[in-house]
């Protein structure tokens, strides 16, 4: 029921909601810093500067959100798109922290820490970590107080936000409304004009096969290419040159045994009567009879779910099932005793720091172990990819100097580092290669202005499988047009497209004058070779009936009465053309909806709401704002 919806969404309406979900973490999404680099101004926002060097980092954070969402490069035609849309970010962003700074909008110290500590990439297996913390802020190029202070901008922003959406409400009388035109069925009649005979009755003339030509740049020019030198570190390789001593492997293997055993695992089941923190001796000694008593009644039959329902009412008695763990899993105390237990067996109550437990061992899974000369191979591939890795990190800053230091050439790298210089064929943005040059990274730093323009090597590029590599330009070729003969086909297809889709529109015209007119179904399927086919009872989100003559269905208004239908036609992505006689409408009215139904409904319709709100606040915004771009530093 909701499908019509979906469909707006898919729209105009997709762009509008991203842009309302991006905008309260825009930090995130375009790199945008404020206070962090002098110099250069690129814009100025109601006299606030905003640096050129902000500017470029919001510019490569949108072409990197590009690229992440499409999988591909971002095509030269696309580039002056992204500056525009780097441009609007960096003022809108600007003026939500003015405003939010003339509101007082004020975050507190925790809630940028609780926000910081949230996101995933300062987290590791342990929870937060500040090397993490302090590694991110470093790779978008500030210190963490930078970091910091700009989250709370961010987030101030993001308060503004709340704060104006949170007034915002559908009436009942709305949802009603809608819930009744969504509800709506329609009985037509359709039929389709092929425009597939047409198209070879029109041969192009050479005048317009030239004017199409000459007016389509875009569409017939072949791509900027370039062809790029690089050279590769991966761990890999250097694994493949890693020498190992006599006894070497024999005794890696001894240190790490563990790792290339199967441990033995015990199935097992806890009773726990828990202890409070710094408990009185008076405490422990009550909660130590209750695990007593516990346990006597396991031993007598019961089971320990049956224990733990009979005793609901002492929050202190807890059962845990943990399936099958190895050592390491538990309190020292507790495995102590599970790993010395049999099959079967119930342990009396053993205590820890956290209460008292009583154990139960229910199945033991043995260990295996293995002597090293059956594991050889494997260990002395561990090996060398181990003491491959030490060398693989000291190796990539030495190549990441190399590069930097010597800009305009890979020669000093390869010899210093001994890695081979390789050469690409010619790729483009959209035809990137294959192999490693076809990696989005890759094609990104080839096309960069730094290594395209500048003609300066790359940064070190961390690709996956522990894989590194630095490259340069060897050979560009700027955008052209192709000649007219290697295209004419694909002009000469689309003109005959073209030439068709608009007779048979007005051929469909016609008809629906016609009709309008007063002649007959049949009359005109005679005249036109027409085939009619009877939809009843049709919903918007029917799935049989073709989406162009659904809509043009529904967009054609309502009879006036019995006997008076309603026309409308579309013309179709092939090409055709499609007719429809509209006879009766019929709305079910709320009652055909479920209430989870017209809930869902009120809130995407409180979602389309909030971003009409939303989008004529930061159009109020722009408009009142005194914006001044300096395009000679863009």
């Amino acid at each position: 029921m909701l499908l019509a919806i979906r469909d707006q969404v898919k729209g105009w309406l997709a762009v509008v909601i991203f842009a309302l979900l991006i905008i309260p973490f825009a930090f995130w999404g375009v790199n945008y810093y404020f206070d962090q680099s002098g110099g250069v101004a690129a814009l100025e926002v109601n006299g606030e500067e905003i640096s050129l060097a902000d500017y470029r980092r919001a510019y490569q954070g949108l072409r990197e959100q590009w690229q992440a969402l499409s999988g591909r490069p971002v095509p030269e035609e696309a580039e002056p798109l992204l500056k525009e849309q780097t441009l609007e970010n960096l003022v809108q962003t600007e003026l939500f922290r003015q405003t939010g700074r003339q509101l007082g909008l004020r975050v507190s110290d925790q809630e940028v820490w609780d926000a910081i500590q949230q996101l995933p990439s300062m987290n590791d297996e342990n929870g937060f970590s500040p090397e993490l913390f302090s590694l991110a802020a470093g790779q978008v190029g500030l210190t963490p107080e930078g970091f910091k202070e700009q989250l709370r901008q961010d987030l101030a922003s993001q308060q503004l936000q709340e704060a104006l959406l949170g007034t915002d409400f559908v009436t009942e009388a709305e949802v009603s409304a809608f819930a009744r035109l969504q509800n709506q069925k329609r009985d037509f009649s359709y039929a389709i004009l092929s425009a597939d005979e047409l198209k070879e009755t029109h041969e192009p003339t050479e005048e317009e096969i030239e004017a199409r030509y000459q007016d389509a740049d875009d569409r017939y020019m072949e791509p900027e290419k370039i062809r790029i030198a690089y050279v590769v570190l991966s761990l890999a390789k250097i694994a493949e040159e890693v020498y190992l001593e006599a006894g070497e492997a024999e005794d890696w293997f001894s240190d790490n045994k563990r790792d290339y055993e199967v441990e033995e695992t015990r199935k097992v089941r806890q009773l726990i009567v828990k202890t409070p923190e710094g408990a009185s001796e008076e405490t422990l000694s009550l909660r130590q009879a209750k695990s007593q008593a516990l346990f006597e009644r396991v031993k007598a039959g019961q089971s320990f779910e049956e224990v733990v329902v009979t005793d609901l009412a002492d929050a202190s008695v807890e059962f845990s099932e943990f399936g099958f763990l190895t050592r390491g899993a538990l309190e020292p105390e507790v495995e102590e005793v599970v790993f010395a237990m049999a099959a079967g067996e119930i342990a009396e109550p053993v205590r820890s720091k956290e209460g008292f437990h009583i154990m139960a061992v229910d199945e033991i899974r043995d260990g295996t172990t293995v002597a090293f000369s059956e594991l050889r191979a494997e260990v002395e591939k561990d090996l060398r990819q181990d003491k491959a890795r030490q060398q693989l990190y000291e190796l990539t800053d030495r190549l990441a100097t190399l590069t930097y230091e010597n800009p305009d050439t890979l020669e000093v790298a390869s010899e210093d580092l001994e890695l081979t210089i390789q050469r690409s064929d010619f790729i483009s943005r959209e035809e990137p290669g294959v192999g490693i040059v076809a990696e989005p990274r890759v094609v990104l730093a080839a096309f960069s202005d730094e290594v395209l323009l500048q003609g300066n090597n790359s940064d070190v590029i961390e690709l996956d499988d522990d894989r590194y590599i630095a490259l340069r330009t060897l050979e560009h070729i700027e955008a052209q047009k192709k000649p007219l003969e290697q295209v004419r086909d694909q002009i000469v297809t689309r003109l005959k497209f073209e030439a068709a889709r608009d007779e048979t529109r007005e051929r469909g015209e016609l008809i629906q004058e016609k009709l309008q007119e007063g002649r007959s179904q049949g009359e005109l399927a005679a005249e036109f070779d027409l085939d009619w086919k009877d939809a009843t009872d049709v919903a918007r989100d029917n799935e049989s009936i073709n989406r162009a003559v659904l809509r043009a269905a529904f967009k054609a208004g309502r009879p006036a009465a019995a006997g008076q239908p309603r026309f409308n036609g579309a013309s179709l992505g092939t090409g055709d053309y499609a007719l429809v006689i509209v006879r009766s409408v019929a709305e079910s009215g709320e009652d055909a909806m479920e209430q989870d139904e017209r809930d869902q409904l009120r809130l995407q319709l409180q979602e389309v709401s909030a971003l009409s709100v939303w989008e004529g606040f930061t159009k109020s915004l722009q408009a009142d704002a005194a914006v001044e771009i300096y395009e000679e530093t863009l």
